[in-house]
């Protein structure tokens, strides 16, 4: 399919599992091959959530290959445009979303995706909070990407209070509303053991400590959700000569943009000419 002149491919990969990983592929007909640029979506989003298809679009539009993708338990079913797999949500974890990233990254490598128009030296990773941590811990044991950006990125995994863990582990889960009627996401038990069992692997500090390539993170001063404290924390322990850490005034966690209508993705777009200039200047 092609729209506006940015061919637009759909993809379906496969864990190790079986379970099944839905991609997007975005790019301009070209004859000669592009970096790539890997997309990874935040928590409770997914590829085609909010701002992250016209992030895709414009990353295209800028000479890219833009690859886009939903992690296998993310809760969307297909190319759904919301969360309606509640129980497969409710059995996601880190270590499998870092297994699916695996999978996407060899896809690319092996020339599965994008063969043919991909450079394959020059795969690039970019993240949003939870999928920007999951990025940073991939791009730190993974010398084929060359290039990681990370926008509003927590930089810890452990989130919740003593409290919240203990009923965790009472009830089995954990809910995201009080309310089940307000919403029926909850986070399984596998979660917690996940982050109990793997504190060395799930370590986004000490994965930061381990980036030897150009690495970008930028982050709003007034985000609420993810303090930019966060970010300046992961650059603190960087390598200074590679990394680069932006904060940019008047900013939120969303950049404006969960729907077009908050003001018209002048925010994101900021977020996205700021993130492009970075690349042509980083990423030879």
């Amino acid at each position: 399919m092609t729209e506006n002149g940015i061919i637009h491919e759909y993809l379906t990969l496969y864990n190790e599992m079986g379970e099944s990983i839905r991609g997007d592929l975005r790019f301009r007909r070209t004859l000669e091959e592009k970096p790539i640029i890997i997309v990874c979506h935040s928590f409770m989003a997914f590829k085609d959530w909010g701002f992250f298809p016209f992030v895709a679009e414009s990353l295209a539009n800028a000479g890219y290959i833009a690859l886009s993708f939903n992690f296998s338990h993310d809760g969307v079913r297909g190319d759904g445009d919301r969360i309606t797999e509640f129980e497969k949500f409710e059995r996601n974890t880190f270590s499998k979303e870092l297994d699916d990233l695996r999978v996407v990254v060899d896809a690319v490598w092996s020339g599965q995706v994008g063969g043919g128009i991909v450079a394959r030296s020059k795969i690039i990773m970019l993240g949003h909070s939870r999928g920007g941590a999951i990025a940073l811990l991939h791009t730190s044991v993974d010398a084929r990407v060359k290039g990681l950006i990370t926008w509003s990125t927590i930089d810890t995994f452990d989130r919740w209070t003593q409290h919240q863990k203990e009923k965790w582990k009472n009830l089995g889960y954990l809910p995201l509303a009080k309310d089940s009627s307000v919403s029926p996401l909850r986070l399984g038990i596998d979660l917690l053991n996940d982050l109990e069992s793997n504190r060395v692997k799930l370590d986004l500090k000490t994965a930061a400590s381990r980036i030897q390539i150009p690495w970008l993170l930028l982050h709003g001063k007034t985000d609420v959700t993810v303090p930019p404290h966060e970010s300046e924390n992961l650059f603190a322990a960087a390598n200074k000569s590679l990394a680069d850490l932006i904060l940019l005034d008047h900013v939120g966690h969303l950049y404006n943009a969960a729907t077009r209508d908050e003001d018209n993705y002048r925010t994101i777009n900021r977020v996205i000419d700021l993130t492009l200039n970075w690349i042509k200047t980083k990423i030879k």
